[in-house]
């Protein structure tokens, strides 16, 4: 489940100067600014980064230990990775500061991946933005959830589709983790020792989940419920709702985003409300059958989170 991670080590750890792991590392360069003397280079899929301070680290692990990152790192796989990665530069890895961890995995879906986004609608906290056809956003200051076309990233990158994905609609979930990581998982430290420990992983597991279940998913607007309507208003609301659902998400957001551009409130607040109010309507219990991409997307995600080790 693990794919990219970034390490940070202190000049304290190394023993000596940062440069002198220099020697390891490929396709070196040097660099001088006003921040000071700094090189460059890499170790396998790692950009590696020496300056006085420390040893800066950015990288996939299954693309440092496989020849792609399809295939993500169970905890075992991230065990060998930092072990191998730690022989390549001479330093112990599992004592590395974790400063950013992607949680993720491919699914194989029946359909293709952009045909689920439409019933994924909005998250609490986070800003929705469809970026391309293939790519869908959750952000936060501290985090991104993403779903997007694995076989299609692939093509585009000239990477070969392993044997058993060939042909299958591959739509990749990834949870990354990028800011105060120790805060977010209320611990003291994360280490790559600590990626490796059965408890944090499994929680680690159970958070992807998580962040994929609080998304509102919308309904199929194919049969709408009127057996609960008494009223010319509520007769009126489920019209509305079924539009919404409709329109999608996106719709909405773009409203909002045309009256905050135009001033329209006096008080920005009114954005806030206009929004909960119109999200509650879109995911309303207006249709009597739950869209089938949604119920074999809720499936795959649910038995990753179950059968996590």
């Amino acid at each position: 489940m693990y794919d990219s991670v970034n390490f940070w080590i202190d000049r304290a750890m190394v023993g000596g100067e940062p440069f002198t792991i220099a020697q390891y590392l490929t396709d070196q360069a040097e660099h001088k600014s006003e921040r000071g003397y700094s090189i460059s280079g890499r170790a396998g899929d790692y950009s590696i980064y020496l300056n006085d301070s420390g040893i800066s680290m950015r990288g996939s692990l299954p693309k440092f230990l496989l020849p792609d990152n399809i295939h993500t790192l169970s905890r075992a796989g991230a065990r060998d990775a930092i072990d191998k990665l730690s022989d390549e530069i001479h330093l112990p890895i599992k004592l590395a500061k974790v400063t950013r961890v992607d949680v993720s995995t491919v699914l194989p879906m029946k359909r293709e991946p952009a045909e689920y986004y439409h019933y994924l609608g909005n998250k609490p906290h986070f800003k929705r933005l469809q970026a391309t056809k293939t790519t869908l956003y959750y952000n936060t200051d501290k985090r991104q959830l993403i779903f997007y076309d694995k076989r299609a990233e692939a093509k585009s990158k000239g990477v070969t589709i392993p044997a058993g994905f060939v042909g299958a609609n591959l739509l990749r979930v990834e949870v990354r983790f990028t800011e105060r990581l120790q805060k977010q998982f209320n611990i003291t430290e994360v280490t790559g020792a600590t990626l490796t420990d059965e408890r944090f992983y499994i929680d680690m597991v159970k958070r992807w989940g998580k962040e994929y279940f609080l998304i509102d998913k919308l309904k199929s607007v194919s049969i709408m419920d009127t057996s609960n309507i008494k009223t010319p208003k509520e007769g009126a609301t489920a019209l509305f709702s079924i539009m919404l659902q409709e329109k999608g998400q996106e719709y909405i957001n773009s409203f909002i985003a045309d009256l905050r551009a135009k001033n329209t409130y006096p008080d920005p607040k009114y954005y806030s409300r206009l929004k909960e109010e119109l999200n509650s309507l879109i995911v309303a219990s207006t249709v009597t059958d739950q869209n089938e991409l949604i119920k074999e997307l809720d499936k795959a995600v649910n038995e990753i989170v179950l059968n996590c080790r």
